[in-house]
């Protein structure tokens, strides 16, 4: 069974962050995801996991640094801005994951699995109208 990648809103829901925070996190390269289609992100699970542990490591050693902060023109910073900060320094090489072709294949059949078996479908249809 092909491996169920979560999107952003799930992730969103997982952490309780916002979509946007995500995006962030992911142009940071605090946390690794995949582009599918040159557009759509997912996640694995397990990627997420290991970004909220290191995330909830900090909290409990410093539950301070996770109060609202005000930014240069005084709105309020998102509270694990300074704690992605400290995940980066301890960890300095950014995860990243290299796909195979097969996987990029397996990817693009298991996202778009409707669209090729209804152009199939109509290629069969097709075939069997005009050969008659």
């Amino acid at each position: 069974m092909p491996e169920h990648l979560l999107n952003i809103k799930e992730v969103a829901a997982y952490l309780g962050v916002s979509e946007e925070e995500v995006k962030r996190l992911v142009d940071m390269g605090e946390m690794p995801a995949y582009k599918i289609g040159d557009s759509f992100l997912r996640f694995r699970k397990e990627q997420v996991d290991a970004v909220k542990s290191e995330i909830s490591d900090v909290e409990k050693v410093d539950p301070a640094r996770v109060a609202v902060k005000l930014d240069s023109k005084g709105h309020p910073t998102h509270p694990f801005t300074d704690l992605e900060r400290d995940v980066k320094k301890r960890e300095p090489a950014v995860r990243q994951y290299d796909y195979t072709f097969a996987e990029k294949i397996q990817d693009f059949i298991h996202y778009n699995d409707f669209y090729i078996a209804s152009a199939a479908i109509v290629a069969i249809l097709l075939f069997i109208i005009l050969r008659s």
